[in-house]
């Protein structure tokens, strides 16, 4: 399930934490597709509500699973990346250590940052419309999907 680029900004922006975690206890699921729990400690917060602290332990599930056994719905990671993350970004919901993904915003990390790597403002970037080139336009006026589709605008005022 793919959620609109609105509602992914809308879930970054609302969500009381921002963090980078250390993985912790991290086993090979059983199967795939597989439901597990994250576990972590946080070594980054990019925002948070005063709750959660650096070293704090949290935890969320995660569907782990290989392309073409993705869930319907649900939040999930592929099994390579999964197995290869040492760390975490994602931004949570839940009253800690007990938490909940926001939406589908989390990245696997292979190490710490010291900069946040997905952040709303990277996401209202992709929103703002670009310039196109005339010949862009044409073709695009030709094919009403794709204008549908299309972040082009009209450049010529």
């Amino acid at each position: 399930m793919t959620m609109g680029l609105e509602g992914r900004i809308n879930a970054r922006t609302t969500a009381p934490y921002h963090v980078q975690l250390q993985l912790e206890g991290k086993s090979e699921p059983s199967r795939s597709p597989s439901e597990v729990v994250l576990q972590g400690r946080v070594v980054r917060i990019f925002r948070g509500d005063g709750r959660l602290e650096s070293g704090d332990c949290v935890a969320f599930k995660l569907w782990v699973c290989h392309p073409g056994d993705e869930p319907t719905g649900p939040a999930y990671i592929y099994y390579e990346p999964f197995m290869q993350a040492t760390h975490i970004a994602a931004y949570l919901y839940g009253t800690p250590p007990d938490c909940r993904l926001a939406a589908y915003e989390f990245e696997a990390l292979g190490g710490p940052t010291d900069e946040p790597m997905m952040t709303a403002a990277q996401l209202q970037e992709l929103a703002v419309p670009v310039p196109c080139s005339a010949q862009e336009q044409s073709i695009l006026k030709k094919r009403w999907w794709k204008r549908l589709l299309s972040r082009c605008v009209d450049t010529d005022f």
